[in-house]
């Protein structure tokens, strides 16, 4: 639908994601006006803004959000702070697209929640995989054709070659010692960072899928090469499937997924998110007895994400994934961790 008006957005926290993903983003989303940045290095801010052609800078979280102009605002920065920060937002009127995870506890998320409907502000949480076309007419595949699931199990096993994927593909970020970094982060081991940081995308999209989870029976091991993780999942529908993380993989990044159905099978590779080329994607017809590929043209996630999230707001819509779907996947994450550390028992999904 074409929009009368852009939405007036600002990005608060100026670092690596937000230089690699968000900003280009938004200068490109067509229905957004890129109006405000903030961070409290103001030379990462200057040369974020000279790069990104952004009209408003601050350093000051307070006048930032004090900015009646704005009326969105896009937060990637540290998990620590994702829970503040969004709640600041929301409570100065702002709708809010907070990067992945959610937050970095349940708890977290559940004020998140209820800040947003107390406040009225929408609230997405920044798992673009969603907005991969490929994987958007798999879903719809899966929701119209399918007919009842049968196992649907997803894998993310992050490359050993990740870092020179992101040297290649992007300008080095913008980074000073003045960059604002939690004081004290909570003490997580490294299976609970990569749950966090890389599990939630898997997570997301297996809900995206396959609907609620609600039990899980999961197995990991930390080696001194990097963490994996292989857990059985029970969804709300009947159907079963299971989820591998591995971190890194030695080999090139993998990863995928795979639904079987009454009418018919889903198998994806999704494609590293910087090389900005939708999923491979083949689904199978039983009603048919054919296989149908959606193109995998050259998109960006990112942009795709904030043009919805613009959307959504400026039409009146709900935003996804929202603050209830970010709050799942993180319940969702503590249950494989909690069955992790009792030996691999069986852990309902709380909630």
């Amino acid at each position: 639908m074409a929009q009368s008006r852009k939405l007036r957005v600002g990005v608060l926290g100026c670092g690596g994601i937000a230089q690699l993903g968000h900003l280009p983003a938004l200068l490109k989303a067509r229905n957004v006006e890129l109006l405000a940045a903030c961070d409290a290095a103001k030379d990462v801010l200057d040369a974020v803004a000279a790069r990104f052609v952004v009209p408003r800078k601050y350093t000051d979280t307070v006048q930032f959000l004090a900015d009646t102009q704005i009326e969105a605002v896009v937060i990637p920065v540290a998990h620590e702070f994702h829970a503040p920060l969004s709640i600041a937002a929301m409570r100065a009127g702002k709708h809010v697209l907070v990067e992945k995870p959610m937050a970095v506890t349940v708890a977290e998320c559940e004020q998140m929640v209820a800040v947003a409907d107390e406040t009225r502000r929408q609230l997405q949480i920044g798992c673009m995989k969603r907005y991969d076309p490929a994987l958007e007419t798999a879903q719809k595949f899966v929701r119209e054709r399918l007919g009842r699931p049968l196992l649907v199990s997803g894998y993310y096993c992050d490359t050993r070659w990740h870092g020179d994927y992101v040297r290649a593909l992007a300008p080095p970020p913008f980074a000073s010692a003045k960059q604002v970094r939690p004081e004290s982060a909570p003490k997580r081991d490294r299976m609970m960072n990569n749950l966090l940081g890389h599990g939630v995308h898997a997570v997301d999209l297996l809900r995206f899928f396959g609907g609620p989870i609600v039990a899980v029976t999961s197995r990991g091991k930390d080696e001194e090469v990097g963490v994996v993780s292989l857990s059985i999942l029970e969804y709300a529908s009947g159907a079963t499937g299971t989820f591998t993380l591995i971190n890194p993989v030695q080999m090139e990044w993998f990863e995928g997924l795979h639904i079987h159905g009454e009418k018919g099978s889903v198998e994806a590779r999704i494609n590293f998110p910087y090389f900005k080329r939708a999923s491979d994607v083949r689904m199978f017809d039983t009603t048919t007895n054919t296989y149908s590929t959606p193109a995998s043209n050259e998109i960006d996630h990112y942009e795709r994400q904030a043009v919805a999230f613009a959307e959504a707001i400026l039409c009146g819509r709900e935003v996804t994934p929202n603050g209830r779907d970010g709050l799942a996947a993180q319940r969702v994450l503590y249950a494989i961790y909690e069955s992790q550390s009792a030996g691999g028992k069986r852990v309902e999904v709380r909630g």
